[in-house]
């Protein structure tokens, strides 16, 4: 619940709320991302707060990727998506990415919280998906916070 959540206002707020996140998980767990420590914060890195991330709902998301035409050199990947003005859950916010994918003559996922091939393919960039960091908004307050690496993902609920 979002009762009594001081927004978050800067870039370094938003990267140590979800560092708070990640370290509350059990160790052992199936959510224990305590051996990704390194990629974590590599990711973190390419999150920049913007200002409508306290006024909107707003699905951040960022990637590394190997570059197709320059193997071995990791490229940067980032993209916001502002959703409309509503309270969200895990599965209203899915429904809505799909949405957004289909506006683009892409075919529905199974996880549109995280970026896909295809996307990245629009976005005139080529290569591997490394991992990546996915983090849902709302007005300012972290909801969601989901990491990929390699072929797994999670999503923790703050």
């Amino acid at each position: 619940m979002l009762f009594n959540i001081r927004p978050l206002k800067s870039t370094e707020e938003v990267r140590g709320e979800i560092r708070n996140i990640v370290k509350r998980q059990k160790k052992g767990s199936e959510d224990d991302l305590s051996a990704f420590q390194g990629e974590i914060e590599e990711l973190l890195s390419l999150l920049e707060f913007k200002p409508e991330w306290k006024k909107l709902p707003v699905v951040a998301r960022a990637a590394r990727i190997d570059g197709a035409d320059t193997p071995g050199k990791v490229a940067p990947y980032s993209q916001d998506i502002v959703l409309p003005n509503t309270k969200h859950d895990l599965g209203l916010v899915t429904k809505m990415l799909n949405y957004i994918r289909e506006q683009k003559q892409l075919p529905a996922v199974k996880q549109p919280l995280f970026v896909q091939p295809d996307e990245i393919s629009l976005a005139r960039k080529e290569g591997k998906i490394i991992s990546q960091v996915s983090v849902v908004l709302q007005k300012g307050a972290i909801m969601y916070v989901g990491f990929v690496f390699g072929r797994n993902y999670v999503i923790l609920q703050n």
